[in-house]
């Protein structure tokens, strides 16, 4: 039996290794999760520009792939339950849709059930430097439950300087987020 359904959402923004080494964690902890991914063709293209990894490999390890034009999932209704939504990479674009309330896809549905039934919205801003309005937009997002993660990984405790293992670092913050024990992340340790 399943404990917990977590939806991660890759949205068209850079960083998509941070969404790649998201789904690879939720999959190397114990734990029971059935484990959703919303992929959209810009985030399967810079996916394979940036990791050079393709739609192949987020199906081996996610229980289930779908397209963010598939409104009719049953995830878009918030009696078909999902527990945490972890947008990762989100791009601003879509933090501005989900602060207008504007569900024209499947991640701004989820999110838009997330907010008005209370569950974990997690959202990892990849962009530099901030416009005014997006700053604006994830503050108030962030005062109505959601939690704003920008995709700035710490850099304390890291054994190597390989991108995956700062990735995987922040994919264990994620995790300790929404409740889901693990040893990626690196502890802070005073020295």
């Amino acid at each position: 039996m399943t404990n917990r359904k977590v939806v991660v959402s890759m949205t068209g923004a850079s960083g998509a290794g941070y969404g790649l080494e998201l789904v690879r964690a939720i999959r190397s902890i114990e734990c029971n999760v059935h484990l959703t991914v919303i992929y959209n063709d810009t985030s399967l293209s810079i996916l394979k520009s940036e990791t050079g990894e393709e739609l192949s490999t987020l199906k081996e390890i996610a229980d289930e792939i779908v397209p963010n034009s598939r409104l009719d999932h049953p995830i878009a209704s918030g009696s078909n339950g999902f527990d945490d939504l972890i947008i990762c990479p989100c791009s601003t674009s879509t933090a501005g849709k989900i602060h207008s309330g504007i569900s024209d896809n499947l991640t701004t549905r989820c999110a838009s059930v997330a907010l008005k039934e209370r569950r974990d919205l997690i959202m990892v801003i990849r962009e530099t430097p901030l416009p005014t309005p997006v700053l604006k937009a994830i503050y108030e997002l962030s005062s109505w439950g959601a939690i704003i993660m920008p995709a700035s990984p710490p850099f304390y405790n890291l054994g190597s300087d390989s991108i995956k293992d700062l990735q995987r670092g922040f994919a264990g913050r994620i995790l300790d987020l929404v409740g889901l024990k693990n040893e990626l992340v690196p502890r802070y340790v005073p020295q």
